[in-house]
């Protein structure tokens, strides 16, 4: 019995490993397939992998991206939840699900629930939290993307686009006083960049630092600092700022309104 019993392990074993060298093999093939631009061929051995090492989320993963390039989202989605199914403890699984749901899918609140699993595993993870406060936006909890982007903070890894949207978000959750001072850093940290920046790269900072302008002229409106207002519009050098700074003077509470009204 003894000897039968050790029989059917090398067996199983010499099968597994067979398999397992299956799976690679395809994932092999599907890399050279979607180097040539045969998108369905490498989405065909990636299922192939799947079924030879059931354990790997990786061929789901690969199957999943290769699925977006031909706009299958939906199907890419069904890729992505057997990968966490197979692989629950991977974080990067829920990190790519977050991502399809809040950029393709338009499920916000799913991609909320998507990257919170993935905190849980990796909680310190300063772009996964800039996600979840992204998501939490998007669904309009200001509150709890306010929390997060609070996390970005304390641990001083918040970038000028954060800033710019938790002061935002402060001005319209009731402290527009700190929501201008919070602008005033995101418009420090992002002429700073901007001093480095050449070409496109240079023209998105600027165009960002108008951006910040006539958010922060919002957040100066919202607080009765007129004067301050007009002075950060006639800053901003965007192109409804003449028609902006008409409204803050002819109807000042109107504008006010207005600010509190929009979404971040």
């Amino acid at each position: 019995m003894f000897k039968v019993a050790v029989g059917f392990v090398v067996v199983a074993l010499i099968l597994l490993a067979g398999s397992l060298y299956m799976s690679v093999a395809y994932m092999k093939q599907e890399q050279q397939l979607a180097a040539a631009g045969d998108i369905e061929g490498a989405v065909e051995k990636t299922r192939a992998a799947a079924r030879f090492n059931p354990f790997d989320s990786m061929p789901l993963m690969v199957q999943s991206n290769l699925l977006q390039q031909q706009g299958q989202d939906e199907a890419a989605e069904r890729a992505l939840r057997e990968a966490i199914d197979r692989d629950p403890a991977n974080y990067a699984n829920f990190v790519y699900l977050g991502n399809l749901q809040s950029s393709r899918l338009n499920q916000p609140e799913a991609a909320v629930d998507s990257y919170a699993a993935a905190l849980e595993k990796i909680p310190r993870d300063t772009g996964l939290i800039f996600a979840l406060a992204q998501a939490h936006t998007q669904v309009g909890d200001l509150e709890a993307a306010k929390q997060e982007y609070e996390k970005l903070v304390e641990l001083e890894k918040i970038p000028p686009r954060g800033l710019f949207n938790l002061g935002k978000i402060y001005v319209r959750t009731g402290d527009p006083e700190k929501g201008v001072e919070t602008l005033l850093k995101a418009k420090k940290r992002a002429s700073a960049n901007l001093e480095k920046a050449e070409g496109a790269k240079r023209e998105e900072r600027e165009a960002f630092v108008t951006s910040v302008n006539l958010a922060l002229a919002d957040a100066l409106v919202v607080e009765g600092r007129y004067d301050e207002a007009r002075a950060a519009l006639a800053e901003s050098g965007a192109e409804q700022a003449p028609a902006i700074l008409e409204l803050l003077n002819t109807d000042p509470e109107g504008y006010r309104e207005t600010v509190l009204n929009s979404e971040v």
